[in-house]
């Protein structure tokens, strides 16, 4: 655990603080002209792929458990329906060491570069920070607010702190504090601004003042990194503070690091790797104290081979209370359908792989749901396609290997790789991966296309 610093001009520096929060805090929040050029960076898997699909299966439960809980007010604990939803949105937040892809950020003056889970499902971007009184084991030093020069604290009166779920913010001495506790694991700290950068490119742009999560105590799996990037669609999320309005990235199937772009340089996506462009709209959930950070998106029909199924509005769709939906998610590695949706998809898979003369064979010690013994299960052209629909037309004909793929070491059973959920419907990265896929904030869509990501 770090100490903290007790020179003379260390404790001035900290009396100091407060004085600055108040000028800077209580400002509106910034945007940046040099992120309008936009700006590149790079993600590195954490899991190698495909790997181990059992693993990834398990490691994507508390996640998921996390999402429905945000999604469905419901919790373990006797709580109020919002406070409900923000403790599963927390729980995501940092239970999401299975989340799959690491982004390098540099903060402080000089700076220090530490991994941060790249997370589409939350807002608040932090770190550990010295003075830490209970920490996890990170592969960098702590985050020493004393040593950088830009850093100041929030104030409760700044709009960012006001941002923050009410359930878990509070005031002190230091200014805004949060204290994120939850089904299993929990984080504390106070909401601070320094300067950040992405930390692979030392001529990058500086961001100065950019809010953060400062945090002395933690707790969960964090998979090898030092923090979170949150890139939610809130007022916390580091695309909102930055002011760039879109955002897109190219998930490599292969070991190479993946490009991920902002402002600018997060053009429209083209149809340079076949297939064509498809864009569809962002939703909102329509309950507005339901409206987590998500990316939701409406899926309006799966095809399984020559298989309609019979999709409706209410399938995959919001419910009355704000339940469902569908989103698109950079930290959860599979895909997962709401029952009834995953249940028509199951049947149509089933009765076509048997007719195929395929053989069934238990899921359960691979964690899967509708398996077969491999073989033919190896020959693309015995699965059938998948595709998935979208509202405005657009069309995702997934690779097979996105849905389908051996899951045992000697390649001898192959699995659906998809999964039901009674909560919001997930697409995970793994459906996401050889696809330039944009957020555009701004005009309000997602789009995607076919792409070589190595030489995007």
């Amino acid at each position: 655990m770090e100490k903290m610093k007790t020179s003379d001009d260390m404790a001035c520096k900290l009396a100091l603080l407060p004085i600055t929060a108040v000028l800077i805090g209580l400002l509106p929040p910034a945007t940046f002209a040099t992120s309008n050029h936009g700006f590149r960076a790079t993600l590195t898997r954490v899991h190698p792929y495909p790997g181990n699909y059992s693993a990834a299966a398990r490691r994507d439960g508390r996640r998921l458990a996390s999402l429905s809980i945000a999604d469905t007010g419901r919790a373990r604990v006797r709580t109020s329906s919002s406070s409900s939803s923000q403790r599963g949105l927390l729980q995501a937040l940092v239970e999401n060491g299975a989340g799959a892809y690491h982004m390098t950020l540099s903060i402080g003056t000089p700076p220090l570069a530490f991994p941060a889970i790249l997370d589409t499902g939350s807002d608040l971007t932090w770190t550990q920070c010295a003075p830490c009184t209970a920490c996890f084991a990170q592969p960098t030093p702590l985050y020493d607010p004393a040593a950088s020069s830009a850093f100041s604290t929030l104030p409760c009166a700044s709009p960012l702190c006001q941002a923050l779920p009410s359930s878990f913010r509070s005031c002190n001495a230091t200014g805004c504090a949060y204290d994120y506790r939850y089904t299993v694991g929990f984080t504390a700290g106070y909401l601070a601004a320094d300067t950040l950068a992405d930390g692979d490119d030392t001529a990058a742009p500086l961001f100065p003042g950019v809010a953060i999560g400062c945090s002395t105590a933690n707790g969960g799996d964090m998979g090898g990194a030092s923090g979170i990037v949150g890139l939610g669609s809130g007022a916390l999320s580091l695309v909102s503070q930055l002011g760039v309005g879109r955002f897109s990235y190219c998930l490599r199937s292969d070991a190479g690091a993946s490009p991920i772009l902002f402002g600018a340089l997060a053009a429209n996506v083209s149809s340079r790797g076949g297939g064509g462009a498809q864009s569809t709209p962002l939703l909102q959930n329509p309950v507005p104290g339901r409206r987590a950070p998500y990316y939701y998106v409406n899926l309006t029909g799966v095809a399984v081979g020559e298989t309609e199924l019979p999709v409706t509005s209410g399938t995959f769709g919001f419910t009355a209370a704000g339940d469902g939906g569908v989103i698109v998610d950079s930290g959860t590695t599979l895909t997962y359908l709401a029952e009834a949706g995953y249940a028509m998809a199951r049947e149509a898979f089933a009765s076509q792989l048997q007719a195929a003369g395929l053989t069934t064979v238990g899921g359960e010690p691979y964690d899967f749901d509708l398996c077969f013994a491999a073989g033919a299960a190896g020959d693309v052209g015995t699965v059938p396609r998948l595709v998935l629909r979208f509202a405005g037309g657009a069309e995702y004909d997934v690779p097979r290997r996105s849905y389908f793929d051996a899951v045992d070491e000697r390649g001898s059973v192959a699995c659906l790789l998809v999964l039901p959920t009674r909560g919001v419907s997930v697409i995970g990265n793994v459906m996401q991966m050889d696809m330039h896929v944009l957020y555009d904030l701004d005009g309000g869509t997602f789009s995607f296309a076919p792409e070589d990501c190595a030489n995007l």
